[in-house]
């Protein structure tokens, strides 16, 4: 290695001039490394790691930008049209839920996607009651599929101000009955468009809390499921099996 004479700046071996300041370098005060200069591969192999370091930072940061993109983004919400037969359709067949212990006999209720929403829609989302920030509901949607059942949350977050943001949460999962208890085993959800692994979410309850308060009020609802012998779901219906005991 080479040393400025003028500035100090320790230059790599084959320059002319300093790479710092310019000035012409006195190449008769090379060293080598028997003779208390610096070794070359020390140099390279420092050189490495902090480039490896720098690589590893960038791909972290990059990793970052794209999921934060990827969670404020809004996915395209299928349209669902529920109309007031759906309404009382869904409340005639609670009301046949709220009967089966008295039934003899097995029974199937089947329940379409539109009147599950129609009930849905009766639920009335209420506002977060703090002040900042503060989470406005704006739509909750089920959607179907093929033995799963999806549940898509919009609202709108408010920072103070004017400064709001609208976030998209789904949380999917598999409804079943587990020694006479109805549950919901997830399989997946999402942030906007970003994913989230199940374990995420089965692990830290982080959709649960934000599920949880549409969901609270339906106590007598969860006491009449728990009485079912099964649960399946098809992309058009949930139909639920009675047998008694």
């Amino acid at each position: 290695m080479v040393i400025c004479s003028k500035c100090g700046y320790d230059n790599e071996l084959g320059r002319i001039f300093c790479h710092s300041c310019g000035a012409k370098l006195n190449l008769s005060e090379i060293k080598s490394p028997s003779q208390g200069g610096k070794d070359l591969t020390k140099r390279k192999s420092s050189d490495k790691r902090r480039m490896l370091r720098r690589t590893i930072n960038i791909v972290i940061l990059l990793v970052i930008v794209t999921a934060i993109v990827l969670a404020l983004q809004i996915p395209a919400l299928r349209p669902i049209s529920t109309s007031s037969e759906d309404l009382t359709s869904i409340d005639k067949k609670r009301f046949e839920l709220d009967g089966l212990n008295l039934q003899k006999g097995p029974r199937t209720i089947t329940i379409s996607e539109t009147e599950l929403n129609a009930f849905i829609d009766t639920l009335g989302l209420q506002k977060s009651e703090a002040k900042a920030p503060s989470i406005t509901p704006t739509k909750l949607q089920i959607e179907l599929g093929d033995g799963f059942v999806t549940a898509i949350y919009i609202s709108k977050i408010h920072l103070g101000g004017s400064f709001e943001k609208q976030l998209y949460l789904t949380y999917s999962g598999v409804p079943s009955m587990e020694h006479g208890h109805l549950v919901f085993n997830p399989i997946g959800g999402a942030v906007g468009s970003l994913p989230i692994h199940p374990w995420i979410l089965e692990k830290t309850g982080i959709f649960d809390r934000y599920y949880a308060k549409p969901f609270g009020d339906l106590g007598q609802e969860k006491q009449m499921l728990d009485t079912l012998a099964s649960i399946s779901v098809t992309p058009k219906e949930v139909r639920l099996t009675y047998q008694p005991h």
